[in-house]
């Protein structure tokens, strides 16, 4: 994994965590990656069912189009469908380090400004959160 790609996990977690769990590029191993994963497809799992993941995508997808940089059909679909406990390392395949971490940022942003999503994105990361703390220990 390269240290952008490392960057790009310390940056979600952070994110997602503020300051109650310190994390820097040199924790960031195999298992934290598949924790990072599945915060994210969980909250996605939950929000699906709400529309805004969707909506998200879609509006992603209507912004790269209009500033010419057509997102194939089958990436959007990907996007919308991706179950997989890889979704970065998926997005990553597609785009650079900057634009993945840009998009869950956005992701994590637009959802903590609505209630009903806001509890997806906080059952998540309760869920996951001592594991997560133990993982970037190294324990």
């Amino acid at each position: 994994m390269t240290l952008q790609e490392r960057q790009m996990y310390v940056n979600i977690i952070k994110k997602l965590y503020g300051t109650t769990i310190y994390v820097d590029e040199s924790q960031i191993t195999d298992e934290v990656v598949e924790i990072v994963e599945t915060i994210l497809k969980e909250i996605r799992n939950c929000t699906k069912s709400l529309g805004i993941f969707i909506s998200i995508v879609q509006g992603l997808a209507d912004a790269l189009q209009a500033t010419a940089e057509a997102l194939p059909e089958e990436i959007i679909e990907d996007m919308l469908k991706d179950q997989d406990l890889e979704w970065i390392r998926n997005m990553r395949k597609n785009f650079a380090e900057a634009f993945v971490e840009s998009f869950v940022t956005t992701w994590i942003n637009i959802l903590t400004g609505a209630q009903q999503s806001t509890i997806c994105v906080n059952t998540a990361k309760l869920n996951w959160k001592s594991a997560l703390a133990i993982a970037l220990l190294g324990i």
